[in-house]
């Protein structure tokens, strides 16, 4: 499963080509996919064992538990730290992979910690029941935590928007730019791998320049960028179609949008394939 992430995040930061203008990110959100269904199916594989294990009243007996218990002290010990571990690199990188390898092994802790307690509360009563009981109740835990995981997965290839909560930070972004942002609308997101994607157009008034109109969608675009982490950001800017607001006020907002940063205007470095925009007459 780990390398299955390697190789997904490895491909998923190629740079984007010809063929895939829009990166590999997705390849990402396909190891996540697979990830979140051998979870699953590892799941009911537990579930069926331990329900044929109930029928029949067996039960763990002999050398074989304490050298199951000894496993399984380890086992669980080790499956923390390297889940701990992943979770929070996948956080800091937003990456859904990653996430996927952490689940797989915190699913592993709380299996291996209920099996654990089943073997020695077992040792204490005799109980028969006892372990295949409680890895029964593993089994349906492994699938109900690979559930969100899939569901996760299916919307970001279904290019399902960002979260609500996110969305309203970039919204919130735009009309901070008021009134050099005159409208906006046709707001898209979407994630791609650990990479989000937002698009939309950008009303500006008509009587300013090509230079101006592009200096506030740049500078709109590296705070988005730089408030989401790892995104792609693109904007359309269109002309205003309503009554001008009078020379004065004209002067004021051209004033404003000389003092806004602009990367690309001001010829400071900008990360390749982080920004673009697109000028309609």
């Amino acid at each position: 499963m780990s390398a299955v992430s390697l190789l997904s995040i490895r491909k998923a930061m190629d740079p984007a080509d010809e063929s895939h203008p829009y990166g590999h990110g997705k390849v990402e959100t396909l190891s996540t996919l697979f990830q979140g269904v051998v979870i699953a199916l590892t799941g009911a594989g537990v579930v069926w064992e331990a329900v044929r294990r109930l029928r029949e009243g067996r039960a763990p007996e002999g050398v074989g538990l304490d050298v199951g218990i000894l496993v399984m002290i380890f086992s669980v010990a080790a499956s923390w730290f390297i889940s701990a571990r992943i979770r929070k690199g996948g956080e800091t990188a937003g990456s859904p992979a990653l996430a996927a390898d952490a689940l797989h092994f915190r699913t592993d802790v709380y299996s291996g910690s209920g099996i654990l307690f089943s073997l020695l509360l077992y040792r204490v009563t005799g109980w028969k029941w006892l372990d295949p009981g409680v890895a029964l109740a593993v089994g349906v835990y492994i699938i109900a935590a690979a559930v969100p995981l899939l569901k996760g997965a299916v919307e970001d290839l279904m290019d399902h928007q960002l979260p609500a909560e996110t969305v309203a930070r970039v919204t919130a972004i735009i009309e901070a730019h008021r009134p050099m942002v005159v409208d906006w609308h046709d707001l898209r997101t979407r994630r791609s791998g650990s990479e989000m994607q937002v698009d939309f157009h950008v009303v500006v008034c008509r009587d300013h320049s090509l230079e101006q109109a592009h200096r506030v969608a740049d500078h709109l675009e590296m705070e988005i960028r730089e408030m989401l982490g790892n995104a792609y950001v693109v904007t359309h800017i269109d002309p205003c179609e309503i009554e001008c607001p009078g020379p004065d006020q004209c002067v004021r907002v051209k004033g404003m949008i000389a003092g806004l940063r602009s990367p690309e205007r001001d010829g400071n470095e900008v990360t390749a394939g982080t920004k673009g925009t697109e000028p309609r007459s």
